[in-house]
Formats: C-alpha cells, sequence, structure tokens
C-alpha cells in the first residue's frame, strides 16, 4: 500500500479543483491511499476580498512571516511515500496560509526524507514562490520530485483586470461581458489529468529520477522570458514596499493603510503604464542576452535548487 499526503490551501478553489484532477490516477488504484488535508488559516481569509484586506496580504506573503492555522488532522509521525504540496500565488510569493504549514515542526516532521511534488495555480507569474518553496522544502528534509505549474493564458494587461474582479466579487464569468473568464481555463484545468500518469508511475516504482523530465515533456512547467524577467525584478521592489508597509504595524493595522493605498496604485501604474515600454525593451535586447535567458528558464523549469 501506498500512502500520499495531499496538503493544500486554495481561497478560491481553483487550485483544488486542478489537483483533484492530477490525483485521479491515484485515486483509481487500490493500492493508494490518500490523506487529503486543506488548510485553514485561522482566522480565514476573506473571499471576496475587500480592498483593503487585498492588498495588507502583501508584506506578510513576501517577507513570509508566519500567521496562524487551524490543527492539521494528518498524523506527522506517519510515513508517508509522496506528499502533494498544492499552492495559488499571493504577489510574487507563497500564500501565508501554505508558508506557515511549511514552517511549522509538523511539516518538518512529516517531509523528512520524502518526495514532494507541487502544484502551483497562477496568474502568470510564479517562479519567484517556487524558489522559496524548493528552500522550505530542502530545510525540512524533503525531497522536490516534480512540479507542475499552471496559469492564465490570456494576455497580462486583460488577466489583471479579469483577477481583480474575480478577486473582489468571486464570480468567475465575463467581466462587463467583453472580458475573458478569469484564472485558468477550465480546459486547462481539466487536461491537469494527464499528469497525474507519471507522478502515478513514479510513486509505485518508487522512482522519481526523471519526473519531472515527464512533466515537462507534458508542458506542466511553461514559462515565458519576459514574464520572468519581469517578475525577477519586481519581487525585489515587493520585498522593498512590504518593509516599508510593515514600518507601520502587522496586518490589519490602520496606520499603515495609507501605505497599503500607496502601493496599490503603484502597483497598478506600474503594471498598466510601465510593463508595456519595459516589455518592448526587453524584446530589443533579448539578442544580447539570449543563452543566459535560456539557461534560466532550463533552471526554473527544473526542481534544483541554485
Amino acid at each position: 500500500m501506498k500512502k500520499v499526503l495531499i496538503v493544500t490551501y486554495s481561497q478560491s478553489g481553483q487550485l483544488n479543483e486542478i489537483v483533484d484532477n492530477i490525483i485521479q490516477a491515484l485515486q483509481k488504484d487500490s493500492l493508494v491511499h490518500i490523506y487529503y488535508e486543506k488548510l485553514l488559516p485561522d482566522p480565514e481569509f476573506p473571499f471576496p476580498w475587500t480592498d483593503i484586506s487585498f492588498w495588507d496580504a502583501m508584506p506578510e506573503s513576501v517577507k513570509m512571516i508566519p500567521a496562524n492555522i487551524r490543527p492539521v488532522a494528518f498524523n506527522p509521525s506517519e510515513k508517508y511515500d509522496l506528499i502533494i504540496l498544492g499552492y495559488p500565488i499571493w504577489f510574487l510569493s507563497p500564500p501565508v496560509p501554505l508558508t506557515t504549514f511549511l514552517k511549522s515542526e509538523k511539516a518538518r516532521k512529516v517531509m523528512k526524507d520524502t518526495p514532494v511534488v507541487t502544484v502551483i495555480g497562477a496568474r502568470n507569474m510564479w517562479v519567484s514562490a517556487q524558489e522559496e518553496i524548493k528552500k522550505m522544502i530542502l530545510e525540512n528534509g524533503g525531497k522536490l520530485a516534480g512540479n507542475i505549474a499552471l496559469h492564465d493564458r490570456n494576455q497580462n494587461l486583460l488577466s489583471v483586470v479579469t483577477i481583480i474582479y474575480w478577486m473582489m466579487t468571486a464570480k468567475k464569468d465575463r467581466y462587463l461581458g467583453i472580458f475573458p473568464k478569469p484564472g485558468i481555463s477550465d480546459k486547462d484545468i481539466l487536461n491537469a489529468r494527464q499528469f497525474g500518469k507519471p507522478v502515478h508511475e513514479a510513486l509505485m516504482s518508487n522512482n522519481y529520477t526523471d519526473l519531472q523530465q515527464k512533466l515537462i515533456d507534458l508542458g506542466a512547467t511553461d514559462l515565458s522570458f519576459d514574464v520572468v524577467a519581469a517578475e525577477t525584478r519586481a519581487k525585489k521592489i515587493f520585498h522593498v514596499w512590504a518593509g516599508f508597509i510593515r514600518k507601520k504595524g502587522g496586518p490589519g493595522a490602520r496606520e499603515r493603510i495609507g501605505r497599503l493605498k500607496m502601493f496599490k496604485w503603484y502597483l497598478l501604474f506600474v503594471i498598466f503604464a510601465v510593463s508595456p515600454l519595459a516589455s518592448l525593451v526587453f524584446y530589443l535586447t533579448y539578442p544580447l542576452f539570449f543563452i543566459k535567458i535560456r539557461k534560466n528558464l532550463t533552471y526554473y523549469k527544473g526542481v534544483a535548487l541554485r
């Protein structure tokens, strides 16, 4: 009997849909026993978000500061053959509930010497968050064996509008009847089933050596070089803003609302006014950095840590 522990945090439910499709191949096997743990923050983050609560989650997400989650139900002393971690992206970072779990003693205990497969649901930027997840898995003694990252395939500026609409209304329909549906497409969520086969094969053979390459061949970690370049620059700026905001107090502090509003308008200005120009400059200079860019893309698609 193979035992698989699945730990997810999904505020909107989209990430859990993806994971549910991936694990169908495992669920059909009577020799696989699945333990499903859905993390619950205490208190819970609102969904839909209010305007300030959305931006108020940024500093602690970026600085990876643990909060409170409800006690997990699984036994951390149990030995599992595989752990699947599923998470969305918050401000280019892991969501606070998953960070809280991974920095806990129970995570350290259950992950030691255990293969881990990560599953990500993102708008379009996920490599910075995954780098942090890699570090925490390694610190807990786990062995990252595979990564599956699905993202919104709509044009960048369109997806910004639709994701804000979705987060503020909890409606996953076409904004104003003209914008595309927000989030990862229903087709991509359904097609996530294909990733379950190589994961199942690796689990049953206890051989994860080439799992990530098989997942890459199936399109599990599609990346755009201009998006990756923009993300790595933005993450550094986010850290500066997070520190600036936290000087006015912790989550929910009224004293930091002014700085949260400053960050909000700064970010929207950069996305809609600056990023198109930055993308143009990047494409013009791309040939000068071709080798480095390709090397970085190869690295981010993999599971190794620099």
